[in-house]
């Protein structure tokens, strides 16, 4: 490492940026009780005016009409903003962490909703219903129904009520007991956090082994009356219309220029064939259930990328509705290599498409497995589109390789898709998730991404982003929503590394390594967890937007940063603030500890925490690890022709790798500050709801 001449120009300019950060404290010291908060009582605020946490927003269709999620504000009082939950349980759940007292302050006025005259009750699918609420009362002047029927997506639901014989009588008719606010308060709740999503991905991963094997088992079943191409018709086209039902068409080695279409389950079973478009249009088009296409390599793909026409078709009015049906209706009739609609139970396996469109395109519920797909797009991803394009079809992606093009794999509306085992190289989006949750997106090898290697856009819930290598690229992982579990990634050499965007998530066992921003916390209001991180040899390990204080850490345990141990204190001992300008160059300059121990830095050390204007946009690590928690993995990550890093997280994280969905036995404490944006779908209950236009910093608006 570089040395800090204490007497150079370098030396004083750090020092001159804690004596100006320790004036900017003093400046908040002497403005920070202007106003005095025991004076009065602040009023409720329209709700649309709070930084609002709790249910993923993408509950508000399932929750749509009379269905309700009490909601709760809060006024901190080291926060400028008012914060919403969804859920009083929500609430009670954060409050508990002991972490959102250190970052907000303690709660000074808490207003609830109440539905005294409401009509409340019960939906058949155990929801709870009303016309309309009532008013938002001053929590501890409320009567609150725990224990009843009604329910939400997260589970239990209190319910408030303005006068206790009205919270009474609803306990009468759906059950439950009648509680003040602080039974109410001091109540444990059962409510869904990322550390569910966590215990779920061996899961998600065991359901796409079955649902693989399950498409395998289904294609040998359908292996009936074997029909030749030559033999039994000239073109693949005719002998697909005159196979029987679940036949096979087999297609021998050659060069096929033709189009197909499958209206009946059939087999298309290649052997080295290529089928070749004219250059307009899709080349094979789905419209049958169960049907497998094998063992082809296809090109001529007509240029069109969306259906000017179709896209026209939005939804008006609503802008953000608009938007997402134009997306819809436009990329989802574009051109394809191989196109499926309404095809649910298709099997795609050892296909290679060539295409400066789209390589495969499912819509309508064309749930599909497709394993061992190779994309090649166009050079420049301006000319190309999506490998895999799926709209409102589930899919399970194993083993594919997607170069060029505009996105590797583009879902939307593609709730329990995994994609798993596969490779993105020069792509604008690796993966691209829109209004899609419950994902698994695991073990992917990412290099060369124009703007992400991984992608989440439009607040979705619970997806699982586990053991994935992003390198060379814009940003690693970019996941928004809520209740995501980002953990056991290698992100290398990338100009971001991941950014917390994922609001009541946890972000665990990463390696950051070597990239120009190791982490951004983007939330304003932060309500995620991050611990057990290794940031080794970026330029700046972390930055943050402005907001409260992040503490990312857990209890004792937080995240290992190169650097933070350099100075006259034990290891781990100190606090580290990875966004301070002292603290944020001891990796690389390791004399800076001389201004680390210096009185202006301990006063500032001791400001931070306590004064509000001290915690705007600064992360701090009360607990940061002295040796990196994955070292194999860190020096794997500085090879210089590196395979890509897939620990074995479902070993690591100490989760069973079958169907169970049993918490975590490894140390964290899976009560957390997550259970604030928790939300479970429950009992076959979808939740969808587009709820914002996606925007991301490191795309030009002109080209979303």
């Amino acid at each position: 490492m570089a040395i800090l001449d204490p007497f150079g120009d370098r030396f004083g300019r750090v020092l001159a940026a804690v004596a100006v950060l320790v004036v900017v404290a003093g400046i908040a010291t002497a403005g920070a009780f202007a106003a005095d908060p025991s004076v009065a009582t602040p009023d409720p605020v329209a709700y649309d005016d709070t930084v609002e946490l709790g249910l993923s927003s993408e509950t508000d269709e399932l929750m749509a009409g009379s269905a309700r999620v009490p909601r709760v504000q809060v006024f901190y009082s080291q926060l400028q903003y008012v914060v919403g939950y969804n859920g009083i349980e929500s609430f009670v759940a954060s409050v508990d962490d002991g972490r959102t007292e250190r970052q907000f302050g303690y709660p000074l006025v808490v207003h609830v909703e109440t539905f005294d005259g409401g009509n409340p009750g019960v939906t058949e699918d155990g929801l709870l219903e009303a016309e309309r609420s009532t008013d938002w009362v001053p929590a501890d002047e409320a009567a609150y129904v725990v224990g009843s029927t009604a329910r939400s997506p997260a589970g239990e639901t209190v319910v408030p009520f303005s006068e206790r014989t009205n919270a009474e009588t609803f306990a009468a008719e759906h059950g439950g007991h009648v509680r003040d606010w602080t039974a109410a308060r001091n109540r444990s709740f059962d409510v869904d956090s990322a550390a569910t999503v966590r215990s779920m991905a061996p899961a998600r991963w065991a359901a796409a082994d079955r649902r693989v094997a399950d498409a395998e088992a289904s294609a040998a079943e359908r292996a009936g009356e074997v029909v030749v191409v030559g033999r039994d018709a000239p073109t693949i086209d005719a002998t697909v219309a005159a196979a029987p039902p679940n036949g096979t068409v087999v297609v021998p080695s050659g060069t096929y220029e033709e189009t197909v279409t499958v209206n009946e389950s059939v087999t298309i079973a290649g052997d080295d064939a290529r089928v070749r478009g004219d250059g307009n249009g899709s080349v094979v088009t789905v419209r049958a259930p169960n049907v497998t296409v094998s063992g082809l390599t296809v090109d001529g793909v007509g240029n069109e990328t969306r259906d000017p026409e179709a896209a026209r078709e939005s939804a008006g009015g609503d802008a953000e509705e608009g938007w997402d049906t134009n997306v819809q209706l436009g990329y989802g009739h574009g051109d394809a290599g191989i196109r499926a609609i309404g095809a649910p139970g298709l099997l795609v396996d050892d296909v290679t498409v060539e295409t400066n469109a789209s390589g495969v395109l499912l819509r309508e519920g064309s749930d599909a497995v497709i394993r061992d797909l190779r994309v090649d797009g166009s050079d420049d991803w301006r000319d190309g589109f999506m490998g895999v394009i799926g709209m409102e079809s589930r899919v399970t992606i194993t083993e594919g390789r997607f170069e060029g093009g505009r996105d590797g794999v583009y879902l939307h509306r593609a709730d329990g898709s995994t994609i798993r085992n596969s490779t993105f190289v020069g792509n604008r989006y690796g993966t691209h998730l829109m209004y899609t949750g419950d994902a698994l997106i695991a073990d992917n090898r990412f290099r060369d991404a124009e703007f992400g290697g991984i992608t989440v856009m439009t607040r979705p819930s619970g997806n699982a982003i586990v053991g994935n290598d992003v390198r060379d690229s814009s940003a690693g992982i970019q996941a928004s929503g809520t209740r995501s579990y980002v953990g056991y990634n290698t992100l290398a050499d990338n100009r971001l590394g991941f950014s917390t965007s994922s609001r009541g998530s946890l972000y665990e066992h990463n390696v950051a390594v070597d990239n120009e921003v190791g982490a951004h916390a983007t939330t304003v209001v932060p309500s995620s967890r991050v611990v057990a991180n290794d940031f080794v040899g970026n330029d700046r390990h972390a930055k943050a937007g402005a907001g409260a204080l992040r503490i990312w850490a857990d209890g004792d345990r937080g995240n290992h940063w190169e650097g933070a141990d350099v100075g006259l204190h034990e290891p781990g001992e100190r606090a580290y603030r990875p966004t301070a300008p002292v603290d944020a160059v001891l990796h690389h300059e390791t004399a800076a500890a001389v201004v680390r121990e210096s009185p202006g830095a301990v006063l500032l050390d001791r400001l931070h925490g306590t004064v509000p204007g001290a915690r705007s946009g600064s992360i701090v690590d009360p607990s940061p690890a002295p040796e990196p928690y994955a070292p194999d993995r860190v020096a794997a990550a500085r090879e210089p022709d590196p395979s890509p890093v897939h620990p074995e997280w479902r070993v690591e994280s100490g989760l069973a790798g079958d169907d169970s969905t049993t918490a975590s036995t490894d140390t964290m404490n899976t009560h957390d500050l997550n259970a604030t944006d928790g939300t479970n779908v429950r009992n076959g209950m979808e939740a969808r709801r587009p709820t914002e236009r996606p925007r991301t910093s490191a795309e030009p608006e002109d080209r979303r």
